[in-house]
């Protein structure tokens, strides 16, 4: 295994580990060591937080309290040892890798971002001329599709499904793992994606990797603004929106712990990004053939 293949960026961490990895990006970071120590099982009690399998969404899991660590069960993988204030992560030893990966870098990965004072978003962002927007919206939304058809347009991808965003010394978005997971139908409409390969076909999902000019570095991109998905009338519309109607929901989106300190902590950074940088509410119908006037009208509008 090269040094090349072990070592990168993610979110802002340098990966120190053993292991292979597949969605890493160039440069450096604050360390992160990923280890092959089995937690073992999970424990048979209440989790403090649970996320439940839904009909439009099969993504199971719990989270233990551990004082200072967390566990984390993943249905299907097994459970993750969290060590946020040391910057170490222990993840199963068996099952298949490349799920392994892509949920190392969702809660475990969440719960690091939280302790270094990010602020850790379930939304989508891209990269065009060297500035970030961020995609925002219930699952279902169209964030991965939009993410998607970014990409297909030549600007990068900074992040699918968590987005970590940065405060200061402004607002900044920290890149993710250099992955998409694209619904079948979405992948075969846009045809091939230059720069990106296959690393696992699912029923639902095609999950396809980027290469190293394709995901770029791990360096902070300059947040440009938020753009709030909605699914409305016929035509399209992009209109710039007072943030403050939409701190509820920003807050929501957040990754927040449920103790009275970490909420309070989340909604104040919550309130610093949504008093940062300017607000946009997409209201479009999800039809593939209006992609491309989304496109260019995001680009337009947001990054004028």
């Amino acid at each position: 295994m090269s040094e090349e293949e072990r070592r990168g960026v993610v979110f802002g961490f340098e990966v120190r580990s053993a292991q292979s990895f597949s969605y890493l990006r160039e440069g450096t970071g604050e360390p992160l060591f990923v280890d092959n120590d089995d937690p073992g099982p999970c424990p048979d009690e209440e989790p403090l937080l649970r996320w439940v399998r839904r009909p439009d969404n099969p993504f199971e899991a719990d989270l233990y309290d551990r004082g200072e660590d967390y566990l984390v069960r993943i249905a299907d993988l097994g459970c993750f040892a969290v060590a946020p204030r040391a910057g170490r992560i222990s993840a199963p030893t068996t099952g298949d890798r490349v799920r392994i990966e892509e949920r190392l870098w969702g809660i475990p990965a969440a719960l690091c971002l939280a302790e270094r004072g990010d602020v850790p978003v379930h939304a989508a962002a891209v990269d065009v001329g060297g500035r970030a927007l961020v995609f925002c919206g219930p699952s279902h939304f169209g964030k991965t599709t939009l993410a998607a058809a970014f990409l297909h347009a030549g600007h990068r991808v900074l992040s699918e499904d968590l987005t970590c965003c940065k405060l200061t010394p402004s607002p900044m978005v920290l890149p993710g793992p250099a992955m998409l997971r694209i619904r079948p139908d979405v992948f075969e409409r846009l045809g091939p994606i230059a720069g990106t390969r296959t690393t696992l076909e699912e029923r639902d999902r095609i999950h396809v990797a980027f290469d190293r000019e394709r995901s770029g570095t791990g360096d902070p991109v300059p947040l440009a603004g938020i753009v709030v998905l909605r699914r409305g009338p016929q035509d399209l519309q992009l209109y710039r929106v007072e943030a403050m109607r939409f701190l509820p929901e920003l807050f929501a989106m957040s990754f927040n712990l449920p103790s009275d300190v970490d909420r309070a902590r989340g909604f104040s950074a919550a309130l610093d990004l949504a008093t940062a940088v300017p607000f946009w509410v997409l209201d479009r119908p999800l039809r593939f053939e209006l992609l491309d006037d989304v496109i260019a009208r995001i680009v337009e509008t947001c990054l004028d």
